[in-house]
């Protein structure tokens, strides 16, 4: 027997639209379904809800990004951007492993000549750094992610943006982490993994903090140009002290 979700009235068989004791609607609303497909892994499954998530931010990121929650809990990002950036990071240190195992540097006049263990030390080499991966590389994108994302929304509040919290940016961050199964582009990959998530966290970011692209390109760029600005003038240094070493000594 029917109730009503108001009153707990028995309703007649079928109920009608509204409640003939209270008035109110017999029938609770249907909940709208989640906007982003992440959200709904729990009715769809996890591998088709990564899968389309992942074709979304590619894809279609200014769509994705527009409709994504920016509020909600910081674990379901997370979880997405931690699947999603650890498979990345195995398989451009797959890729790596397989360099260095065929192609890495010859080691010969270091060992002798000696290709057995030129062999070994190149395999070793490879897969060593393939397992460290495998084994501590999820919590490197974890914190790695939670990280970038504090520095990305410093940046913003100093520019007078990110007024909708560091959690909107995190959500951005992570799920631009899809940008990462680009690796498995042989050769290239990396590197087209690294400028599209550039890329999805700049409209990300405009469209969580409905900003102008400008200000998110600034947010996303600005810490690369001062690392690289901190470099220069750490080579700098060094390169004249050096100099200056050499100088005296003659």
């Amino acid at each position: 027997m029917a109730l009503c979700p108001t009153c707990q009235h028995a309703l007649p068989d079928p109920p009608p639209a509204l409640c003939p004791n209270c008035g109110a609607a017999a029938a609770a609303e249907p909940s709208p379904p989640p906007a982003v497909p992440w959200d709904d892994r729990g009715r769809i499954g996890l591998v088709a809800a990564l899968a389309e998530t992942t074709r979304e931010v590619l894809v279609t990121p200014t769509r994705f990004f527009r409709a994504m929650p920016t509020s909600g809990g910081i674990g379901s990002p997370l979880l997405y951007g931690l699947l999603v950036g650890w498979l990345g990071v195995l398989v451009a240190a797959f890729y790596q492993a397989l360099y260095e195992t065929i192609a890495g540097p010859d080691l010969s006049p270091l060992l002798g000549g000696n290709p057995e263990l030129v062999a070994v030390l190149g395999w070793l080499r490879g897969w060593a750094g393939f397992a460290w991966q495998a084994l501590f590389g999820g919590v490197a994108v974890v914190l790695g992610m939670i990280v970038w994302s504090g520095i990305v929304h410093l940046v913003l509040l100093l520019l007078g943006r990110g007024a909708r919290g560091f959690e909107a940016t995190l959500r951005v961050v992570a799920f631009s982490q899809a940008a990462g199964l680009l690796s498995l582009v042989p050769f290239c990959g990396v590197l087209v993994a690294w400028v599209w998530s550039v890329v999805a966290q700049v409209i990300g970011l405009s469209e969580a903090h409905r900003i102008g692209r400008g200000a998110a390109a600034a947010a996303v760029l600005l810490p690369f140009v001062l690392l690289c600005c901190c470099c220069g003038a750490l080579f700098a240094t060094l390169f004249a002290g050096a100099f200056g070493l050499a100088s005296r000594l003659q």
